[in-house]
């Protein structure tokens, strides 16, 4: 789970994914900029996370339900639905 963590914490960094989550749907969201930022945060994350890094790249359903855990711990995040939630 940190390492969920600290890849959240990298793309919750773009400004345009963070855009995206908080203006549209998890499936809208998806389709923008937050599929390139997982995979290049995964790729950034470095020999700290080699063995994860791995798992992740070589098996294209586990990266998929990894970004899922990542987009919805941003979108618990996202400032604007934050407030929208508090209407």
């Amino acid at each position: 789970m940190n390492y969920a963590y600290s890849i959240r914490d990298k793309i919750s960094q773009n400004a345009l994914v963070m855009k995206q989550i908080a203006n549209n749907s998890p499936e809208q969201a998806m389709l923008g900029a937050f599929t390139k930022a997982v995979d290049d945060a995964v790729m950034d994350s470095g020999e700290a996370y080699q063995n994860q890094m791995m798992q992740l790249l070589s098996n294209p359903e586990k990266l998929a339900g990894f970004a899922k855990l990542v987009f919805d711990s941003l979108e618990l995040t996202a400032p604007q639905k934050m407030e929208n939630k508090a209407r």
